[in-house]
């Protein structure tokens, strides 16, 4: 039977969209929307974060389409869960008829506290959504027993209701990405129109103890190379994409099929600007190959380097001690693809030493970008398992964005990190070896990228100082129990049921 469903991107709290560096396809909702298009379902897509309309204008689209199911997604984590309440709220208030339905890395953990809280959603899928959202609207549009659907947390007579997990998807050429469902006109990155998202693998092979990832994912699988360059070709000749950002963890975990990969997309010659995700030990295992990367349209590389102690990348479960980190920016730069750092602040007990040490360290490692970050703990990590529920000082979920602090630092008060952080950035973005390159780079994607990507840094700084100074309020440390999302030790609110198939 056919239904009628809406995929919503609820409007997140990210301030470097906002202030100029554009967005990106809502990529999970795209995964999902083609299957359901191909089940024969009419599927529509409102990026109310892209859109930027208030609750009443959501509303007033919600109730043209009409929808039979109502699917809220987003890749925000912690810090859009509040949003997304706040949005089923608005939602089930004007509009009562459609079955509400949650997915995401947030709700996958955090099912029974917001079960619990929120009545007004009615399922939650866990883990990857394709074959589960198909499952599950094909037994609501027959009548069929919901306990034989895997993959999902409902009720039944009051009670919460967890079924037995989906295993992972083997084949992931089976399930294309709706593009179709897309605005395409709104969505830019880096000056560049018709930016897209694209996902070749999934998972990771690493095991870091901050990041949830590898156990959402599960096992590192990807589509097949022919399938991927497929879709690569969909999205530069019909719909103009010009840059893609790839979201892939960890995309050159396997190195043979990296270099499969590569040669197809040169062959195929769409003249895309490529973004990748990759760890530095596979930057500096994959240095003959830099190259083909480079020539496969590889502009840009993001890496977690997260911290340039040794100690700090062995206790984290990393695999890029000082030296590789080092060697990997070498290298990309040898063959002018930019390369972005990822460095944690939280990682040990910050203070002026440790900070001092960071830019140190950071001038020598010498990477084209530095994305500062804060050690931020889902509680289902290994470090939010770890950390102390009073040392969390920010209540306020939105801003558990990773650009915004969290955990109280004993050395260091919140405004003396803040501007501690944000003068890092600023000396090191502004270094006489840095500027000379951006003024006399010969690449002219290196140039372009790199100008608009300072631009927009600029205009970050500034969005986030202003944030800080006149939005940002911090909780006394010992006045939160528990960390947002985790279930109550000893106590349920409601009961709960393992269904298990």
């Amino acid at each position: 039977m056919s239904a009628k469903i809406l995929l919503i991107n609820p409007a997140r709290h990210f301030i470097a969209n906002k202030v100029g560096l554009g967005y990106l396809t809502p990529l999970g909702l795209v995964l999902l929307g083609g299957p359901l298009i191909d089940a024969g379902h009419q599927v529509k897509l409102i990026d109310h974060d892209m859109n930027g309309w208030s609750f009443q204008k959501l509303v007033n689209e919600i109730k043209k389409f009409q929808p039979d199911y109502i699917l809220l997604g987003h890749s925000g984590s912690t810090a859009s869960h509040n949003i997304v309440i706040q949005t089923v709220k608005e939602i089930r208030k004007n509009y009562s008829t459609a079955k509400i339905i949650y997915g995401g890395v947030y709700p996958s953990y955090a099912y029974q506290s917001i079960l619990e809280d929120v009545p007004e959603i009615d399922v939650i899928v866990r883990g990857e959504g394709e074959k589960t959202l198909l499952d599950l609207i094909s037994a609501c549009e027959q009548n069929l027993n919901m306990s034989q659907v895997r993959g999902i947390v409902w009720r039944k007579d009051g009670e919460i209701v967890v079924n037995h997990p989906q295993p992972a998807i083997q084949n992931l050429d089976e399930y294309r990405p709706g593009w179709e469902l897309l605005e395409w006109e709104n969505y830019q990155m880096f000056g560049f129109d018709h930016a897209a998202g694209l996902q070749f693998s999934r998972g990771c092979t690493l095991t870091c103890v901050y990041c949830g990832q590898w156990m959402f994912w599960k096992k590192w699988r990807h589509r097949s190379t022919d399938d991927l360059v497929k879709q690569m070709k969909i999205l530069a000749k019909d719909y103009g994409v010009k840059i893609i950002w790839f979201a892939d963890e960890n995309f050159a975990a396997d190195r043979e099929l990296a270099k499969e990969l590569l040669e197809k997309i040169i062959e195929a010659d769409l003249g895309l600007s490529l973004n990748l995700n990759m760890t530095a030990a596979d930057v500096v295992r994959d240095a003959d190959l830099l190259p083909l990367y480079k020539k496969a349209g590889v502009d840009y590389i993001v890496m977690g380097v997260e911290s340039l102690k040794d100690s700090v990348v062995v206790d984290i479960r990393k695999n890029n001690p000082f030296a590789i980190s080092k060697e990997a920016v070498r290298l990309l730069r040898e063959n002018s693809i930019i390369s972005l750092t990822n460095i944690i602040y939280g990682l040990e007990e910050e203070s002026w030493k440790t900070l001092f040490e960071k830019f140190k360290g950071m001038l020598e490692l010498d990477s084209d970008i530095l994305n500062a970050m804060y050690l931020t703990p889902h509680f289902w990590t290994s470090d939010g398992k770890s950390t102390d529920p009073n040392n969390i000082i920010q209540k306020d979920l939105a801003k558990w964005s990773y650009r915004n602090q969290v955990i109280a630092t004993p050395h260091l008060k919140p405004i003396e990190l803040f501007f501690g952080v944000k003068l890092t950035e600023a000396f090191f973005h502004l270094r006489p070896k840095a500027l000379w390159r951006l003024a006399f780079h010969k690449d002219k994607h290196y140039l372009q990228i790199m100008r608009d990507s300072m631009l927009t840094g600029i205009r970050v700084v500034f969005a986030e100082i202003r944030e800080f100074l006149f939005d940002t309020e911090f909780s006394p440390q010992g006045s939160t129990e528990k960390i947002p999302g985790q279930p109550n030790r000893g106590v349920e609110s409601s009961p709960l049921i393992e269904n298990v198939l």
